[in-house]
């Protein structure tokens, strides 16, 4: 049995499982022949493998240059594994909703947008945020800025190309050099914030919850008035970046 693991019907499902490893992490920035490299096949099997991949939906060419990028059939993959993870860290929302007494969210990107999987709304939290299935205005979110600045610069700019960047308010940030600053501080920091840019007085902030490998996996949140802000700011900072953390523990990542 183990020398037919070794196959080559099995080499071949190796490749496209490390193909598929490749675009998710690096894949506008690699050909088809450093994928070729890197997976340890010929130009020829590589673009094979490439181009099943591309029928099926599982990667699609990026906008720019000549590497790829995970297409829309991953979604469906992760329609489980995004429940699985709700499941896991239900508990973290519910309680983080009870100690900042506001709405909590919890998000991911699908299709390059960001959706709401999961809303908390505790008693008499004032009636200001997004709905629980919301999808979209990733750049101008709290919770998309932490996502995006997940994905890195190449992912970021081909999300600007294809999706631009509306003004929802007059605060939305429509500049990709403004956006690129603000994500590059939520990297470092690992909190990004938004003040009425989607919506007027409605402020968020949000930060990365990560899985077992490192990665952003998702994204707490929590939203409150202009108004309250300034005095619930430093407080909303602290818990949704304790929730955050205790969401990455239960989803398998070390402290």
């Amino acid at each position: 049995m183990g020398e037919a693991r070794n196959g080559p019907k099995f080499g071949s499902v190796r490749r496209v499982f490390r193909i598929m490893d490749l675009v998710s992490q690096r894949g506008p920035e690699l050909t088809a022949k450093q994928i070729a490299r890197e997976v340890g096949t010929s130009l020829s099997s590589a673009y094979y493998l490439l181009n099943i991949l591309h029928e099926e939906g599982y990667v699609e060419k990026a906008p720019r240059g000549g590497g790829y990028r995970l297409g829309p059939a991953i979604s469906l993959l992760g329609d489980g594994f995004v429940s699985g993870v709700d499941e896991k860290i239900e508990p973290v929302l519910e309680e983080l909703a009870q100690r900042a007494r506001k709405r909590v969210y919890f998000a991911v990107l699908v299709d390059g947008e960001v959706t709401v999987t999961q809303m908390k709304a505790p008693p008499r939290s004032p009636p200001v945020g997004v709905a629980q299935g919301f999808q979209g205005a990733a750049h101008a979110l709290a919770l998309g800025k932490v996502l995006l600045a997940g994905e890195g610069d190449e992912y970021v700019e081909c999300h600007i190309e294809e999706r631009g960047l509306e003004a929802f308010t007059l605060r939305t940030v429509v500049r990709a050099d403004l956006l690129h600053a603000q994500l590059n501080k939520a990297r470092m920091v690992g909190l990004a914030t938004d003040f009425e840019e989607f919506s007027p007085n409605m402020c968020c902030v949000a930060a990365p919850v990560m899985s077992a490998g490192g990665r952003v996996q998702g994204a707490i949140g929590l939203s409150t008035t202009a108004r309250r802000i300034p005095e619930e700011g430093r407080e909303l900072v602290e818990l949704v970046q304790w929730g955050a953390a205790e969401a990455s523990v239960l989803l398998g990542k070390e402290r």
